[in-house]
């Protein structure tokens, strides 16, 4: 009986199978698209195939993040203070942690903003009550729309990127680097290294999505020349 059960099911497995083949084949071939890990639509984890090949680098990392319903913002090294400025104002944010590294000048003149400079040397206990966080970036890879951070001072702890709703992560043009491949010629390994990838989601069963799960539901980049 369970023989006959496997050969009875065997065009049925073989034309799935060829289906798959002939899937993945067609996506070898194309020429016009390159692979990018960008999951917004459907599963978590699941590539999309957009066009980017011939983009430069910054403008793929702004296409990716934008995929990922990341805000971007580009300014030049000047105009950082006066994005912080207007991405607080029109967000409501109302306080905010920064960690101790960062540059002063790019948010002392947020305005009425209750503000929270971070050490790393206390609890992270009320940082989930804080609206906001700014940190810097060590590295980020434009074809993943990957904030890289690897705790150097100006982007403190990774529980202050982990409990705010709000995550605005200045990236300077310098920092960007095209794949994954080039990482770890970048940064080194010695401390604890975080991927972000837009803003915190995820997918339940139903392939619905679900946003602030395991971090800041709202991702604002800053790209600065």
């Amino acid at each position: 009986m369970a023989n006959n059960h496997l050969r009875s099911d065997q065009p049925s497995r073989t034309k799935i199978l060829n289906l798959v083949r002939s899937g993945l084949l067609n996506k070898a071939m194309d020429p016009g698209s390159s692979m990018a890990g960008v999951a917004t639509r459907g599963a978590p984890g699941t590539p999309l195939w957009i066009a980017g090949h011939d983009l430069e680098t910054v403008d793929l990392f702004e296409e990716v993040l934008k995929d990922y319903k990341a805000r971007v913002l580009r300014v030049d090294i000047e105009g950082i203070p006066a994005a912080v400025a207007e991405v607080i104002s029109s967000c409501h944010i109302k306080s905010l942690v920064v960690p101790s590294g960062l540059d002063r000048t790019w948010y002392e003149g947020v305005g009425q903003v209750q503000l929270v400079v971070d050490d790393g040397s206390g609890p992270a206990v009320g940082f989930e009550k804080i609206d906001g966080v700014i940190t810097g970036c060590s590295c980020a890879i434009a074809e993943t729309g990957t904030l890289v951070l690897s705790g150097r001072p100006d982007e403190g702890r990774r529980a202050i990127t982990l409990l705010p709703d709000f995550h605005i992560c200045i990236v300077k043009t310098e920092a960007i680097i095209r794949g994954v491949s080039e990482l770890f010629s970048r940064i080194g390994v010695s401390n604890p290294v975080t991927l972000i990838s837009g803003p915190s989601a995820t997918s339940d069963i139903e392939l619905k999505r679900v946003e602030g799960v395991h971090g800041p539901r709202n991702l604002i980049v800053v790209i600065a020349t």
